[in-house]
């Protein structure tokens, strides 16, 4: 959490807590850039109390900040184009927030000293289990069977 704070301060990145998961079951974060007050980040207010799941979405708002978002969700949008570039978008600033919360050398240095599953994995990088899951989904489409990683990661 430590490197994530140091960049949102460099950044001038707001980060505000509000209850989102009452206007949305699913909504824990929200990345918007103002263009009177710069790059917002808002999480929901429970964060805390959860710093795992607090951790991750923290990384992955902050993915939106370096990915730069093209579309917008305060619009409404009707087109199934512009719904795939959102999706894009996400996929962009999840990929981002794993690969700074775990590099592909630290997860095969993990694996090779033995943590093999989601949950030891998850528990040693100190995040959840569904990110550590969809970081092994970008090493999967980058290097296929991760049993078989090309040595010049090492």
């Amino acid at each position: 959490m430590v490197r994530l704070w140091r960049i949102i301060e460099r950044e001038k990145i707001k980060v505000r807590y509000f209850d989102l998961l009452k206007e949305n079951s699913t909504l824990y974060g929200l990345y918007l850039f103002d263009y009177l007050g710069g790059p917002m980040i808002f999480l929901d207010k429970s964060l805390p109390k959860y710093p795992r799941l607090h951790k991750c979405v923290l990384a992955e708002e902050l993915g939106h900040y370096y990915t730069a978002p093209r579309t917008s969700i305060i619009q409404v949008h009707t087109s199934a184009y512009i719904n795939i570039i959102m999706d894009q978008d996400e996929r962009k600033a999840l990929k981002w927030a794993t690969n700074f919360l775990i590099s592909d050398k630290s997860l095969f240095q993990a694996y090779k000293m033995g943590l093999h599953t989601c949950y030891d994995l998850a528990e040693y990088f100190d995040v959840t289990e569904w990110f550590l899951f969809r970081k092994l989904s970008f090493i999967r489409a980058r290097y296929g069977n991760v049993l078989r990683v090309p040595e010049k990661i090492f």
